[in-house]
């Protein structure tokens, strides 16, 4: 949808018109989540999701909704046998998970400073390794948001050593799924 909206190219602050280019300010919100802080040590897109992911660790923790998320995501059926509301978990489960795309995604564009409507297209495989990693059961039921916090750090000083090696893009998701894959079959090997 965003390809079709903006015709395959990027949104930036220049805007085509019969005269040439306009240049337009960012919004204010935008310079606020690319500002860093703390004598320029700490970006506060940092903190954006510092905040997210204590908000849905104490949520997963401390929560009704979130012991439920583990118990659906273990045992379906036995969760709803067991009184839990497994559509409306599912669904704020969704939801949640669309509120954190959605915050990222802005978070991005605004550090980016053009919205691009192909960015984030291998996240996915780099979220599975990260929560894989951070010891996820892939099967449910399972995991915790600090390790999963440990899990990105790992993911994303690898990514970093990878990028300083200039390993291209091909290899880097090849090592990616490699992880995945050997995460998993050490999960199977557990159980």
């Amino acid at each position: 949808m965003a390809k079709y909206i903006s015709g395959g190219r990027k949104i930036s602050q220049g805007v085509e018109t019969a005269d040439g280019y306009v240049y337009l300010d960012f919004p204010g919100f935008f310079n606020f989540l690319n500002a860093r802080i703390l004598g320029d040590n700490v970006a506060v897109v940092t903190l954006v999701f510092l905040a997210c992911a204590v908000g849905a660790g104490l949520l997963l923790a401390r929560f009704r909704p979130g012991r439920y998320m583990y118990a659906v995501g273990g045992n379906e059926e036995a969760a709803r046998l067991s009184g839990v509301p497994v559509a409306f978990t599912k669904t704020l489960a969704y939801a949640m998970s669309g509120l954190f795309a959605a915050v990222a995604g802005i978070c991005q564009a605004a550090q980016e400073t053009q919205g691009d409507p192909e960015a984030g297209g291998s996240y996915e495989l780099t979220a599975i390794a990260i929560v894989v990693i951070g010891g996820t059961n892939l099967m449910g039921g399972r995991g915790s948001m600090a390790l999963t916090l440990i899990g990105a750090l790992t993911i994303g000083y690898l990514e970093k050593i990878l990028s300083l090696n200039a390993v291209g893009e091909a290899g880097r998701l090849m090592l990616t799924g490699f992880i995945i894959v050997a995460a998993v079959l050490f999960q199977r090997s557990k159980q």
